[in-house]
């Protein structure tokens, strides 16, 4: 039996060879001086920066279904999101989605391919400050996984002609109600705010991290459905965007030299994820005891036992493509990171905020590459990642000039 033995990201700048240490002082930006200026949240955004942490607990039950005597493929179907290539259903209290392809083509298998091989990557490194769906399964159009599954088969018969291929991934949960109630209060229009509570699409509540982007405000449109959270806005609310910016920067290391993939669309999003509360009393306690006593929580409530915390999570790899180890793969790269959102920092900006989150996005994804890339016992493949990164300066140097 073949023991399997995870790998290590853990990087820290003194760690780093002499000659990246020096890249690393000519690609990252001066951050001011003058001491960080900080105003006083009130009430609403204080709530919501501390349940939009990372790792920060709650207590929370999405799903209330009442016991039915029914078979869990009679349970209905609904759609929670859409992307270019597929539309996901989810029935209520299943821990599962269900991707339907929108066409006949072959992104839903490139989508399964390229999610897999990421996957693998990320148990590989022990990537687990970013999630990744599991991937379960790949169902080609014409297989009989649709008869039994009447409820199923009509939902996707509402968004697509079908037969159409499917692809049965985890669960992303969304974010609580009361993280919603949070968002609309803060980021809503005051005359669309009722509406937005009504609005059934809002329970899908999933955050878009946008490091790229300083636009954020309250505009005409409403939706918490791939919500969109700027810089600016995660300044405001005094987010540690830092943190963010490292750990996004990994997992694109991670996809462009581990992987071996462009990482072209995927998203970056706030999300739920669930997790058992870790137990009252080690076992070697429970051994002193003299009677059977009751060792839950206090509340004495059963769905206590679990929690959700608030995670980053990476989702959506239909248009990811694989990339050689030389300079045209890393252009390719580049050209995938123009194209997507702005989930990742841009270089070259004015603000205090943008400066931190592209030097720490530079030091982590640097860091993360060279203990990769020294794996592959390749030195000329060393140099590679800082091509990237000097590709991005070019890019946004070109892009402000252009402007």
């Amino acid at each position: 039996m073949v023991l399997w033995h995870p790998k290590r990201l853990n990087t820290q700048y003194n760690s780093l060879p002499a000659s990246l240490r020096s890249f690393l002082n000519e690609v990252t930006e001066e951050i001011p001086r003058a001491p960080l200026e900080t105003r006083v949240l009130n009430s609403i955004e204080l709530e919501l920066s501390r349940r939009l942490s990372l790792r920060n607990q709650h207590f929370a039950t999405f799903f209330k279904i009442k016991r039915r005597e029914r078979n869990d493929a009679d349970l209905p179907y609904r759609k929670i999101g859409a992307g270019s290539c597929g539309t996901i259903l989810a029935q209520e209290g299943q821990p599962f989605v269900v991707k339907v392809a929108k066409t006949d083509g072959n992104a839903l298998w490139n989508d399964y391919v390229m999610h897999a091989s990421i996957a693998d990557q990320f148990r590989i490194w022990s990537v687990i400050e970013v999630k990744i769906p599991a991937c379960h399964y790949f169902v080609p159009k014409g297989n009989p996984y649709f008869d039994d599954k009447p409820t199923l088969l009509q939902a996707a018969e509402q968004v697509c002609n079908m037969p159409k291929d499917a692809l049965v991934t985890e669960r992303i949960y969304p974010l609580p109600l009361r993280t919603r109630d949070l968002l609309i209060e803060n980021f809503c229009a005051e005359q669309d705010k009722s509406a937005a509570r009504r609005g059934p699409e809002n329970r899908d509540c999933l955050v878009r991290v946008y490091l790229g982007s300083m636009w954020g405000g309250i505009g005409r449109s409403f939706s918490l459905r791939n919500f969109r959270l700027h810089l600016n806005q995660m300044a405001d609310l005094q987010l540690d965007a830092k943190v963010i910016a490292g750990r996004i920067a990994t997992a694109l290391a991670v996809m462009h030299w581990a992987a071996k993939t462009d990482a072209r669309n995927v998203e970056f999003v706030l999300a739920s994820s669930s997790e058992k509360i870790s137990e009252n009393f080690l076992g070697r306690e429970i051994q002193t005891f003299e009677q059977p006593i009751y060792t839950g929580p206090p509340s004495n409530v059963h769905n206590d036992f679990f929690t959700r915390t608030a995670d980053l999570w990476v989702l959506d790899f239909n248009q990811v493509q694989p990339i050689t180890m030389d300079e045209a793969g890393v252009a390719t790269a580049v050209e995938a990171y123009k194209f997507n959102d702005p989930y990742f920092p841009r270089p070259l900006r004015e603000s205090r905020i943008e400066k931190v989150v592209w030097n720490e996005f530079v030091e982590q994804y640097l860091g993360a590459a060279h203990i990769i890339i020294r794996e592959e016992e390749n030195t000329r493949l060393l140099p590679l990642p800082g091509k990237f990164i000097s590709g991005l300066i070019a890019l946004e140097r070109h892009k402000q000039q252009r402007d």
